[in-house]
């Protein structure tokens, strides 16, 4: 038996004897209808992500039906989505990252901005385990994803008075981690 003959006999062999593993895709971690967001940290107060319309700051308030808080997560490809709440859908508003620094101390923070095809309002969520449990996640921008920064949910009375920021992602900050809420609609 030739070299040849004996490489495809054990390629042939090797191919039989190891399965084919099935691997399934990973749920996505967004529901297809609208749901609210609240953090580790303020979700004990009952306290979800609000937005309404272009320029405000999104912050942690009172969670309600209030539509600034049904948000939507549009996929925008490559494991990117765009996230949108009820009341600024149609006027065509997303959420807009915003950048660490500078935007806080101004209480600009995490903003609604008129949807394009922009870096700061491409999220990414990845699933995070926390003392709490599971089912959070983070998330963070493609425009502050090399920066290594989350968005992070503040108290209303807490040094930013419950402006949504980009912070650096820290596995024990309980505002970077987010939990959907699903909305009882009748």
């Amino acid at each position: 038996m030739s070299i040849s003959s004996k490489v495809a006999c054990l390629v042939t062999t090797l191919a039989i004897a190891i399965p084919t593993l099935a691997v399934a895709a990973p749920a996505p971690i967004f529901p297809e209808k609208h749901f609210q967001l609240t953090n580790e940290f303020r979700e004990g107060n009952n306290e979800c992500l609000v937005a309404n319309s272009n320029g405000t700051s999104a912050s942690m308030v009172e969670c309600k039906n209030h539509l600034g808080q049904w948000w939507k997560a549009t996929p925008a490809g490559n494991g990117y989505f765009k996230l949108t709440t009820q009341a600024s859908q149609s006027k065509k508003e997303c959420l807009e990252s915003g950048v660490n620094g500078a935007d806080v101390r101004n209480k600009v923070g995490s903003y609604m901005y008129s949807c394009k095809d922009e870096s700061g309002q491409l999220w990414k969520a990845t699933p995070a385990k926390t003392p709490a449990g599971e089912g959070y996640f983070k998330l963070t921008s493609q425009f502050r994803e090399k920066a290594n920064e989350c968005l992070e949910g503040n108290a209303k009375g807490g040094a930013h008075n419950g402006v949504a920021f980009m912070d650096s992602c820290q596995d024990e900050a309980g505002g970077q981690f987010w939990k959907i809420k699903t909305i009882n609609s009748k």
